[in-house]
């Protein structure tokens, strides 16, 4: 199956997968391949692309578009790729068209303390060195800086081996205790979790047996390689599969407390459409059950999925490394921007700082980039979630303080937050939004550096290494920045660096 369109005059289209967001939106200049056939780019990804002039790409199943010099050629061989035109001739049309045709809001969102109170996720801080101790000290470490008890989230390495989901009691004496010493803080406790199972687990023999595990095409257990080794994967396709994770993860909060769970991998990459699997689906539908199974609990955090627009769980973005530019930082802001352009509103960025273990291993926080510390904070702290890992609070005071008053702006602005996610729950709509979303026409078609929250404030962080000001397109209306109104202008803004550049619409 085959599409053909010619991009429009001024037409940008948007799209594709969230951890290479930074390559959008597209233009007649563009040349660019893109492939979800199966999903290789760690986040998340559907199958449609939307245009500033109204125009929508959408297929059942992944394919291949190739953007080159205002021609998109889009190829598949498993479902028909077609074109459709909204009434509505803006961005917005196009996506709320592809919401009400092919991804119907669910009425669901994650838990409103999610969008509340910062969260803190302790990979950067101990790797897997979890520890009951570690957590503890960490917690205590949170509340003795003056940051507010917030969701805690237990990284890998507090299990006893991955598909078996108890607390490793050489590292855990007593983790009731410790879930309720946490709760007695004031945290909520998610705890990390995936979709591998090892050899290793005592649930193994039982799993492999009732084919509740892949497998390959040759009808041997599928055992797949990623970034923690080599192992086995559960059929989510089958209902008792999906049972059995399920039932281990209530177990846990039943008997811990435990309030959610992080849950990682479930790539698409790391599954075959030639697999063997109770319900004869492809790889992508593995990602796609595995975001599926987040829905049960309150508490939820994924980071790869795939065509599960418009449901209610959280997405947090793939890690990022420690560095200025479209690795880093700089791909904060446009990678957002796509996640809510293709239905995924309850977006999370990356833990502040970055979230690439091989940045972080060996080296002392003291001598890492602080400047990029205080500016990651700054660009988070007005999106729908934060996420700290690294005690970066423990540094100095300036970046203790530059914590605090990110933290302070967000639960300043968390009621108008949770009020755009309750209705991102019902319409589908992006709370995190491109410029072009807002203000169609105005010649904002490309502009990712800044983004609007909800329809009325204009957040622009400093993105750039060494920057006091900041450059800040502004639509008709009356847009306010303290005491200042600023109108139909682009203004050069100064941004020290202690201080996020947001302005707020002024209205009649």
């Amino acid at each position: 199956m085959k599409l053909k369109v010619k991009m429009l005059k001024d037409e940008f289209w948007y799209g594709g997968d969230t951890n290479i967001g930074f390559f959008t939106p597209l233009s007649k200049k563009s040349v660019y391949l893109h492939s979800n056939v199966i999903v290789r780019s760690y986040g998340q990804s559907n199958t449609l692309w939307l245009s500033n002039k109204g125009r929508v790409i959408w297929s059942d199943k992944g394919f291949t578009t190739k953007f080159f010099l205002g021609n998109i050629t889009c190829t598949s061989e498993k479902a028909e790729i077609e074109l459709f035109e909204a009434e509505d001739k803006t961005l917005k049309g196009a996506y709320l068209y592809a919401v009400e045709h092919f991804m119907k809001p669910d009425g669901k969102h994650p838990n409103p303390v999610m969008f509340t109170i910062p969260q803190y996720c302790t990979w950067i801080q101990f790797e897997h060195n979890q520890t009951q101790d570690n957590i503890l000290s960490y917690a205590k470490s949170i509340l003795d800086n003056g940051m507010p008890a917030g969701e805690l989230i237990i990284d890998d390495g507090w299990q006893t081996n991955f598909g078996e989901w108890d607390f490793d009691k050489n590292k855990f004496a007593n983790p009731k205790e410790m879930c309720e010493q946490l709760h007695s803080l004031g945290f909520k406790i998610i705890l990390w979790i995936c979709p591998f199972i090892s050899q290793k687990s005592v649930h193994f023999e039982y799993l492999s047996q009732n084919n509740l595990l892949v497998k390959d095409c040759d009808g041997n257990i599928a055992f797949r390689k990623w970034w923690n080794g080599q192992d086995a994967v559960l059929d989510l396709s089958n209902p008792l599969a999906m049972n059995w994770f399920t039932d281990y993860a209530k177990k846990l909060i039943d008997e811990f407390g435990v309030d959610g769970f992080k849950q990682d991998a479930g790539d698409a990459m790391y599954y075959k459409d030639d697999d063997i699997t109770f319900g004869k689906v492809d790889a992508n539908t593995q990602s796609k059950l595995w975001a599926q199974s987040a829905i049960n609990f309150d508490y939820n955090e994924l980071r790869a999925c795939f065509q599960f627009g418009c449901k209610g769980v959280a997405q947090r973005l793939a890690d990022k490394s420690h560095k200025w530019g479209i690795l880093g930082l700089g791909a904060l802001l446009p990678n957002t921007l796509t996640q809510g352009i293709t239905g995924y509103a309850f977006g999370c960025p990356d833990m502040i700082g970055g979230g690439q273990m091989g940045d972080f291993v060996g080296k002392d926080k003291m001598n890492l980039d602080h400047e990029l510390f205080m500016r990651y904070a700054q660009a988070s702290c007005l999106m729908p979630m934060m996420q700290f890992s690294l005690d970066i609070w423990n540094i100095n005071e300036q970046i203790k303080n530059v914590c605090l008053n990110c933290i302070e702006l967000h639960q300043k602005y968390a009621d108008y937050i949770i009020n755009l996610a309750k209705h991102a729950s019902v319409t589908g709509e992006p709370i995190v939004r491109y410029m072009e979303y807002c203000f169609p026409n105005k010649g904002y078609g490309k502009l990712t550096s800044q983004f609007m929250l909800g329809d009325d404030i204009i957040v622009a962080p400093v993105l750039s290494q060494g920057h006091t000001t900041k450059k800040v397109y502004i639509p008709d209306g009356k847009w306010q920045y303290k005491d200042k109104i600023y109108s139909n202008e682009v203004a050069i803004i100064p941004a020290p660096i202690d201080e996020l550049v947001y302005l707020t619409k002024v209205k009649d």
